[in-house]
């Protein structure tokens, strides 16, 4: 990753410097919202493709605005592992500034990725009413 000179501005951050337009032909859509906290707009498939720029842009947006960001993935229409990474980092990374990276809404498709994963309660930052389920694989398996 390249390291960028920051300006603060009042415009959105659509694309972190080093990005291309080829992330706009694949589909992924980032804007940002400076605010308290700042709020990031994401819609399109978040996948193997366009999940690295999508991790740039939200730590860029971290590092610009401040650690506390909310993401709405109600756009998103396909979200896989690294997508899911991605949103890990830049919580992480929220998490050691002093902030909280939130996922405020989200599509069906990212939601159900997010829950099937246990993540629900880590990126709403609600309190879990009971753990998550744990399942082995004999378990699932088993019939009868």
């Amino acid at each position: 990753m390249t390291k960028h000179a920051l300006k603060p501005s009042d415009s959105p951050l659509l694309m972190p410097p080093s990005a291309s337009a080829s992330f706009d032909a694949l589909g992924l859509r980032v804007e940002i919202r400076r605010g308290a906290p700042a709020v990031a707009e994401v819609s399109g498939d978040v996948d193997i493709a366009t999940a690295p720029w999508l991790r740039e842009t939200l730590l860029l947006a971290i590092q610009r605005y401040g650690p506390a960001i909310s993401v709405d993935l109600q756009g998103v229409t396909f979200l896989d592992c690294a997508g899911v990474n991605a949103l890990l980092a830049t919580a992480r990374r929220a998490r050691l500034e002093g902030g909280q990276m939130q996922v405020t809404r989200s599509s069906a498709p990212a939601w159900r990725v997010i829950t099937l994963l246990g993540l629900q309660y880590l990126f709403t930052g609600a309190a879990a009413a009971e753990p998550c389920p744990v399942y082995s694989v004999n378990s699932i398996w088993r019939t009868g």
